[in-house]
C-alpha cells in the first residue's frame, strides 16, 4: 500500500468522519483497497472508529493527531 495514498485518506478524513464505503467514493478505490488503508491507519493510531446513531462504522482522525495537525 503506497504513503500516498495513506496520506490522501488522512486529508480527507481530516474534513470529516467517513464510512469504509464514503472513503473509498471519494478516493475512487475499491472498497478492499480503502479497508486496508483504514486498517493500517487504525492499527497505527492516526485514525479512531466509532458507531454513528445509524449503527454504521464511521472513520476518524485520531484525537492525538487532531491536535497535531491543528497546531501546524
Amino acid at each position: 500500500m503506497s504513503e500516498k495514498l495513506r496520506r490522501q485518506a488522512l486529508r480527507i478524513l481530516a474534513e470529516g468522519p467517513l464510512t469504509l464505503k464514503e472513503l473509498a467514493e471519494r478516493m475512487e478505490i475499491k472498497e478492499k483497497k480503502a479497508f486496508e488503508i483504514l486498517r493500517f491507519l487504525f492499527e497505527s493510531g492516526e485514525i479512531d472508529c466509532y458507531k454513528d446513531p445509524d449503527n454504521k462504522r464511521r472513520y476518524r482522525l485520531s484525537r492525538q493527531l487532531e491536535t497535531s495537525v491543528e497546531h501546524s
